[in-house]
């Protein structure tokens, strides 16, 4: 039996085929078609209201609001996702999914391939949140489970930090590229990192935050594999990551500075 992010991610990428806005958002962010199918890219067009009776994690305890570590992951996500309002005589209803309404939703995954969680953006407004499963072991990113086999093979990887950064640098460089969520690696992320890769190409944001966590990382990670702070920045335009350089510069341009910037051309 799935679990409830496996669910809502297959849900997600159902709806996205049929949604003009997850699309046009998509698109102007630079990334393909190819790119949303590989990765399970969805949207959420809808309510998405899961039925715990299917979890087998479900408990009586999921009823207790005080014991929130006891609580199965269908109970979980559906107080994550919910908003409330006024349904009259001082009740108020719960609107399970209201709360990710409009959001892109990118699957984060485990070197195995299983769904942990997921990460959605509205494209209303600029905000990013994020539902994790409770039980997940190994580290996991964007990404991982259709970059794994490259990283396998050649012990390069790509770091960003967001979902349309990855897919900027997977589509425009060829090489196997995964996203974080925050600004460094978790624990369980650098266990993967020193697991699997020889190369590590950095390319995460040029802000402050960006660049301590590039400091953080190769400070880490410098004697376990090669770390290469990408200099993408391109001297004509203020760019803050690698997309927001591309919607500047467009392919071809982006292609080219990317592989200069990576030592390749």
């Amino acid at each position: 039996m799935t679990g409830v992010a496996d669910r809502f991610v297959e849900w997600a990428a159902s709806c996205l085929k049929d949604s003009e806005e997850g699309v046009s958002y998509l698109l102007g962010r630079g990334s393909s078609e190819e790119q949303w199918a590989r990765h399970s890219i969805g949207f959420v067009a809808g309510d998405f209201d899961p039925d715990p009776s299917f979890d087998p994690s479900h408990n009586s305890l999921c009823d207790d609001p005080s014991r929130r570590d006891a609580w199965c992951d269908t109970c979980r996500y559906r107080r994550w996702s919910s908003s409330w309002e006024d349904g009259g005589d001082g009740k108020k209803v719960q609107l399970v999914g209201r709360r990710v309404s409009g959001s892109v939703v990118y699957p984060l995954t485990s070197y195995s391939g299983s769904v942990v969680g997921f990460q959605t953006r509205s494209i209303r407004e600029k905000s990013f949140d994020t539902f994790m499963c409770s039980k997940r072991p190994e580290g996991f990113f964007f990404g991982t489970a259709s970059a794994i086999h490259g990283i396998w093979s050649t012990g390069h990887v790509a770091l960003v930090e967001g979902p349309s950064d990855q897919m900027t640098v997977e589509r425009l460089t060829g090489i196997s590229t995964l996203a974080i969520t925050t600004n460094t690696l978790s624990s369980p992320q650098s266990r993967f990192m020193r697991r699997f890769v020889k190369r590590a190409y950095l390319f995460l944001d040029t802000d402050k935050a960006g660049r301590d966590g590039t400091s953080a990382i190769i400070s880490r990670h410098g004697s376990d594999f090669d770390v290469i702070d990408v200099p993408y920045k391109h001297q004509a335009y203020k760019a803050k990551d690698p997309n927001d350089l591309w919607k500047r510069i467009g392919d071809d341009p982006m292609k080219r500075h990317l592989a200069r910037a990576m030592g390749l051309m």
